[in-house]
Protein backbone atom coordinates (compact mmCIF):
# COMPACT_ATOMS: atom_id res chain seq x y z
CA UNK A 1 0.00 0.00 0.00
CA UNK A 2 1.23 3.70 -0.61
CA UNK A 3 0.40 5.26 2.36
CA UNK A 4 -1.28 2.70 4.90
CA UNK A 5 -1.25 5.85 7.22
CA UNK A 6 -3.74 7.77 5.14
CA UNK A 7 -7.08 6.24 6.97
CA UNK A 8 -11.01 7.28 7.35
CA UNK A 9 -13.29 6.22 9.64
CA UNK A 10 -16.61 7.00 9.14
CA UNK A 11 -19.08 5.98 12.77
CA UNK A 12 -16.92 7.45 15.83
CA UNK A 13 -19.51 6.66 18.35
CA UNK A 14 -18.68 4.31 21.42
CA UNK A 15 -16.37 1.88 19.68
CA UNK A 16 -15.57 4.25 16.53
CA UNK A 17 -14.61 6.44 18.66
CA UNK A 18 -12.38 4.47 20.64
CA UNK A 19 -10.80 2.78 18.38
CA UNK A 20 -10.20 6.28 16.14
CA UNK A 21 -8.67 7.73 19.20
CA UNK A 22 -6.04 5.15 19.11
CA UNK A 23 -5.46 5.38 15.65
CA UNK A 24 -4.53 8.76 16.17
CA UNK A 25 -2.41 7.83 19.00
CA UNK A 26 -0.69 5.43 17.10
CA UNK A 27 0.01 8.54 14.48
CA UNK A 28 -2.44 7.77 11.48
CA UNK A 29 -3.97 10.85 9.88
CA UNK A 30 -7.39 10.44 10.04
CA UNK A 31 -10.28 11.61 8.53
CA UNK A 32 -13.49 11.20 10.30
CA UNK A 33 -17.29 11.28 9.63
CA UNK A 34 -20.42 11.15 12.23
CA UNK A 35 -23.62 12.38 12.09
CA UNK A 36 -22.74 14.16 15.38
CA UNK A 37 -20.89 16.45 14.94
CA UNK A 38 -19.75 16.95 18.88
CA UNK A 39 -18.46 13.29 18.16
CA UNK A 40 -16.31 14.68 15.33
CA UNK A 41 -14.93 17.64 16.82
CA UNK A 42 -13.69 15.11 20.21
CA UNK A 43 -11.34 13.98 17.74
CA UNK A 44 -10.31 16.73 15.74
CA UNK A 45 -8.91 18.15 18.65
CA UNK A 46 -6.54 15.17 19.10
CA UNK A 47 -5.71 15.70 15.34
CA UNK A 48 -8.85 14.52 12.84
CA UNK A 49 -9.93 15.91 10.12
CA UNK A 50 -13.99 16.22 10.28
CA UNK A 51 -15.45 15.62 6.40
CA UNK A 52 -18.78 16.72 5.47
CA UNK A 53 -20.07 13.28 4.39
CA UNK A 54 -18.85 9.72 3.94
CA UNK A 55 -18.21 10.25 0.57
CA UNK A 56 -15.77 12.76 1.46
CA UNK A 57 -13.86 10.54 3.80
CA UNK A 58 -13.70 7.98 1.15
CA UNK A 59 -12.17 10.71 -1.43
CA UNK A 60 -9.45 11.78 1.38
CA UNK A 61 -8.49 8.04 2.22
CA UNK A 62 -6.99 5.14 0.75
CA UNK A 63 -8.63 3.19 3.58
CA UNK A 64 -11.92 3.81 5.23
CA UNK A 65 -12.99 2.20 8.50
CA UNK A 66 -17.09 1.91 9.65
CA UNK A 67 -18.39 1.12 13.14
CA UNK A 68 -22.08 2.04 12.65
CA UNK A 69 -25.24 0.20 14.41
CA UNK A 70 -27.05 -1.63 11.99
CA UNK A 71 -26.97 -3.28 8.25
CA UNK A 72 -29.62 -0.12 6.64
CA UNK A 73 -26.89 2.10 8.24
CA UNK A 74 -23.80 0.44 6.42
CA UNK A 75 -25.54 -0.40 3.04
CA UNK A 76 -26.39 3.58 3.15
CA UNK A 77 -22.98 4.50 4.30
CA UNK A 78 -21.60 2.72 1.84
CA UNK A 79 -23.50 2.74 -1.20
CA UNK A 80 -26.14 5.49 -0.93
CA UNK A 81 -26.21 8.77 -3.05
CA UNK A 82 -22.99 10.55 -1.07
CA UNK A 83 -21.80 7.32 0.16
CA UNK A 84 -17.54 6.15 0.91
CA UNK A 85 -18.04 4.05 -2.26
CA UNK A 86 -18.93 6.89 -4.29
CA UNK A 87 -15.70 8.89 -3.35
CA UNK A 88 -13.64 5.97 -3.31
CA UNK A 89 -10.90 5.56 -5.79
CA UNK A 90 -9.45 2.30 -7.44
CA UNK A 91 -7.45 0.25 -5.18
CA UNK A 92 -8.84 1.81 -1.73
CA UNK A 93 -9.89 -0.60 0.51
CA UNK A 94 -13.15 -0.72 2.97
CA UNK A 95 -13.45 -2.15 6.34
CA UNK A 96 -16.44 -2.58 8.03
CA UNK A 97 -16.29 -3.55 12.00
CA UNK A 98 -19.91 -3.46 12.24
CA UNK A 99 -22.14 -6.46 13.70
CA UNK A 100 -24.44 -6.47 10.58
CA UNK A 101 -25.64 -9.92 8.28
CA UNK A 102 -23.35 -11.53 5.85
CA UNK A 103 -25.65 -10.23 3.25
CA UNK A 104 -24.71 -7.18 3.60
CA UNK A 105 -21.13 -7.50 3.33
CA UNK A 106 -21.87 -9.67 0.11
CA UNK A 107 -23.37 -6.97 -1.61
CA UNK A 108 -20.90 -3.75 -0.39
CA UNK A 109 -18.30 -6.48 -1.27
CA UNK A 110 -20.11 -6.99 -4.74
CA UNK A 111 -20.25 -3.56 -5.66
CA UNK A 112 -17.10 -1.93 -4.45
CA UNK A 113 -15.54 -5.13 -6.62
CA UNK A 114 -16.75 -3.49 -9.45
CA UNK A 115 -14.76 -0.46 -9.53
CA UNK A 116 -11.69 -2.04 -8.44
CA UNK A 117 -11.98 -1.48 -4.29
CA UNK A 118 -11.52 -4.00 -1.84
CA UNK A 119 -14.12 -4.19 1.09
CA UNK A 120 -13.26 -6.41 4.35
CA UNK A 121 -16.01 -7.25 6.94
CA UNK A 122 -14.11 -7.28 10.12
CA UNK A 123 -16.30 -7.78 13.42
CA UNK A 124 -15.18 -6.98 16.77
CA UNK A 125 -14.58 -9.19 19.91
CA UNK A 126 -14.38 -6.40 22.78
CA UNK A 127 -16.18 -3.35 24.23
CA UNK A 128 -15.45 0.46 24.07
CA UNK A 129 -12.74 0.02 27.45
CA UNK A 130 -10.86 -2.77 24.53
CA UNK A 131 -11.25 -0.27 21.62
CA UNK A 132 -9.29 2.46 23.57
CA UNK A 133 -6.75 0.77 24.48
CA UNK A 134 -5.82 -1.61 21.13
CA UNK A 135 -7.07 -4.79 22.74
CA UNK A 136 -9.89 -6.41 20.01
CA UNK A 137 -10.15 -9.34 18.92
CA UNK A 138 -11.08 -9.11 14.84
CA UNK A 139 -11.92 -11.66 12.92
CA UNK A 140 -12.38 -10.46 9.36
CA UNK A 141 -13.73 -11.98 5.98
CA UNK A 142 -12.95 -10.30 2.31
CA UNK A 143 -9.49 -11.22 0.20
CA UNK A 144 -6.88 -12.65 1.71
CA UNK A 145 -4.50 -10.41 -0.10
CA UNK A 146 -6.57 -7.32 1.03
CA UNK A 147 -6.25 -8.77 4.42
CA UNK A 148 -2.85 -8.93 4.45
CA UNK A 149 -2.42 -5.63 3.00
CA UNK A 150 -4.63 -4.27 6.04
CA UNK A 151 -2.80 -6.95 8.95
CA UNK A 152 -0.71 -3.84 10.40
CA UNK A 153 -3.64 -1.57 11.17
CA UNK A 154 -5.45 -4.51 12.80
CA UNK A 155 -2.71 -5.34 14.56
CA UNK A 156 -2.76 -1.74 15.91
CA UNK A 157 -6.47 -2.37 17.26
CA UNK A 158 -5.78 -5.85 18.32
CA UNK A 159 -3.42 -8.71 19.76
CA UNK A 160 -5.37 -11.21 18.20
CA UNK A 161 -6.95 -11.05 14.74
CA UNK A 162 -8.39 -13.90 11.91
CA UNK A 163 -8.48 -14.19 9.02
CA UNK A 164 -11.70 -16.22 8.85
CA UNK A 165 -12.36 -16.40 4.70
CA UNK A 166 -14.36 -14.94 2.17
CA UNK A 167 -16.46 -11.95 2.19
CA UNK A 168 -19.23 -12.37 5.08
CA UNK A 169 -17.26 -14.74 7.07
CA UNK A 170 -16.33 -12.65 9.60
CA UNK A 171 -19.96 -11.48 10.10
CA UNK A 172 -20.67 -15.43 10.74
CA UNK A 173 -17.82 -15.85 12.96
CA UNK A 174 -19.35 -12.36 15.18
CA UNK A 175 -23.15 -13.68 15.21
CA UNK A 176 -21.99 -16.98 16.27
CA UNK A 177 -19.96 -15.71 18.95
CA UNK A 178 -22.28 -13.13 20.04
CA UNK A 179 -25.31 -15.85 21.10
CA UNK A 180 -22.81 -17.42 22.94
CA UNK A 181 -22.40 -14.28 24.77
CA UNK A 182 -25.23 -13.08 25.34
CA UNK A 183 -26.74 -16.61 26.36
CA UNK A 184 -23.94 -16.97 28.67
CA UNK A 185 -24.59 -13.50 30.45
CA UNK A 186 -28.32 -14.39 30.48
CA UNK A 187 -27.56 -17.86 32.10
CA UNK A 188 -25.28 -16.72 34.42
CA UNK A 189 -27.75 -13.77 35.49
CA UNK A 190 -30.68 -16.29 36.22
CA UNK A 191 -28.58 -18.76 37.97
CA UNK A 192 -26.71 -16.13 40.52
CA UNK A 193 -30.54 -14.55 41.13
CA UNK A 194 -31.44 -18.14 42.14
CA UNK A 195 -28.51 -18.25 44.23
CA UNK A 196 -29.11 -15.00 45.94
CA UNK A 197 -33.14 -15.70 46.73
CA UNK A 198 -31.47 -19.74 47.93
CA UNK A 199 -29.49 -17.66 50.23
CA UNK A 200 -26.17 -16.87 49.01
CA UNK A 201 -24.52 -13.29 50.18
CA UNK A 202 -24.01 -12.04 46.19
CA UNK A 203 -20.77 -11.00 46.97
CA UNK A 204 -19.67 -14.63 48.24
CA UNK A 205 -21.85 -16.12 45.85
CA UNK A 206 -19.70 -14.43 42.79
CA UNK A 207 -16.14 -14.31 44.74
CA UNK A 208 -16.59 -18.78 44.51
CA UNK A 209 -18.38 -18.64 41.35
CA UNK A 210 -15.32 -17.04 39.63
CA UNK A 211 -13.52 -19.76 40.33
CA UNK A 212 -15.41 -22.29 39.83
CA UNK A 213 -16.89 -24.69 36.82
CA UNK A 214 -19.41 -22.07 36.26
CA UNK A 215 -17.33 -19.41 35.64
CA UNK A 216 -16.46 -17.43 31.96
CA UNK A 217 -15.18 -14.31 30.55
CA UNK A 218 -18.26 -12.60 30.67
CA UNK A 219 -19.05 -13.61 34.36
CA UNK A 220 -16.11 -12.02 35.36
CA UNK A 221 -15.93 -9.01 33.26
CA UNK A 222 -19.48 -7.67 33.77
CA UNK A 223 -21.02 -9.46 36.86
CA UNK A 224 -18.73 -6.83 39.16
CA UNK A 225 -20.55 -3.87 37.36
CA UNK A 226 -23.87 -5.73 38.42
CA UNK A 227 -22.95 -6.65 41.85
CA UNK A 228 -21.92 -2.34 42.43
CA UNK A 229 -25.49 -1.76 40.30
CA UNK A 230 -23.43 -0.62 37.76
CA UNK A 231 -25.35 -1.13 34.28
CA UNK A 232 -23.82 2.19 32.21
CA UNK A 233 -23.16 0.70 28.42
CA UNK A 234 -20.23 -1.24 27.23
CA UNK A 235 -22.46 -3.69 24.73
CA UNK A 236 -26.06 -3.11 25.66
CA UNK A 237 -29.41 -4.62 25.87
CA UNK A 238 -30.62 -3.44 22.75
CA UNK A 239 -27.53 -4.30 20.71
CA UNK A 240 -27.65 -8.09 22.41
CA UNK A 241 -31.21 -8.06 20.90
CA UNK A 242 -30.49 -6.61 17.52
CA UNK A 243 -27.54 -9.34 17.25
CA UNK A 244 -29.21 -12.22 18.72
CA UNK A 245 -31.90 -11.16 15.77
CA UNK A 246 -29.63 -11.12 12.80
CA UNK A 247 -28.16 -15.10 13.89
CA UNK A 248 -31.94 -15.97 14.33
CA UNK A 249 -32.12 -14.64 10.62
CA UNK A 250 -29.41 -16.15 9.69
CA UNK A 251 -29.95 -19.90 11.10
CA UNK A 252 -33.62 -19.60 10.09
CA UNK A 253 -32.00 -19.11 5.91
CA UNK A 254 -29.74 -22.13 6.92
CA UNK A 255 -33.26 -23.77 8.48
CA UNK A 256 -31.14 -24.57 11.20
CA UNK A 257 -33.09 -24.47 14.52
CA UNK A 258 -31.87 -22.11 17.08
CA UNK A 259 -33.97 -22.65 20.04
CA UNK A 260 -32.35 -21.11 22.69
CA UNK A 261 -31.67 -18.11 20.22
CA UNK A 262 -35.25 -17.26 20.09
CA UNK A 263 -35.52 -17.61 23.92
CA UNK A 264 -32.90 -15.08 24.53
CA UNK A 265 -33.65 -12.92 22.02
CA UNK A 266 -37.08 -12.61 23.57
CA UNK A 267 -36.07 -11.91 26.94
CA UNK A 268 -33.32 -9.30 25.70
CA UNK A 269 -36.63 -8.07 24.01
CA UNK A 270 -38.50 -7.87 27.34
CA UNK A 271 -35.91 -6.35 29.30
CA UNK A 272 -35.32 -3.66 26.28
CA UNK A 273 -39.31 -2.54 26.72
CA UNK A 274 -38.91 -2.25 30.42
CA UNK A 275 -36.39 0.48 29.62
CA UNK A 276 -33.20 -1.43 29.79
CA UNK A 277 -32.37 -0.90 26.26
CA UNK A 278 -29.32 1.65 26.43
CA UNK A 279 -28.25 -0.40 29.75
CA UNK A 280 -25.20 -2.71 29.18
CA UNK A 281 -26.38 -6.09 28.57
CA UNK A 282 -25.62 -7.16 32.34
CA UNK A 283 -28.56 -5.21 33.12
CA UNK A 284 -30.45 -8.13 32.56
CA UNK A 285 -30.38 -9.23 35.92
CA UNK A 286 -32.65 -7.10 37.14
CA UNK A 287 -35.69 -8.91 35.10
CA UNK A 288 -34.56 -11.99 37.60
CA UNK A 289 -34.29 -9.95 40.62
CA UNK A 290 -37.87 -8.54 39.22
CA UNK A 291 -39.36 -11.99 39.28
CA UNK A 292 -37.44 -13.16 42.58
CA UNK A 293 -37.97 -10.23 44.49
CA UNK A 294 -34.34 -10.52 45.24
CA UNK A 295 -30.80 -8.13 44.30
CA UNK A 296 -27.97 -8.67 43.58
CA UNK A 297 -24.87 -6.19 45.48
CA UNK A 298 -22.27 -5.89 46.66
CA UNK A 299 -22.09 -6.60 50.57
CA UNK A 300 -22.73 -3.89 52.84
CA UNK A 301 -19.71 -3.23 55.38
Amino acid sequence: MADIKRLGFVGVGLMGGGMARYLLKAGNALTVFDIDPVKMNSLKALGAHPAASPREVGAKSNVVLSSLPDSPTVKNIYLGPDGVLGGSSPGSILIDMSTVDPETSRTIYKAAAKRNIKYLDAPLSGGPKEAESGKLVIAVGGDRSAFEECKPIFDILGPTVHFAGPSGSGNIVKLVNNMMSMGNVLIAAEAIVLGVKAGMDGQTLFNILKTSGGRSHHLEKRFPNALARNFEPGFTVDLAKKDLALAIDMARSFSVPVLAAHLNQQLYSISSALGNGQKDCVSIITLFESWAGVQFQETKK
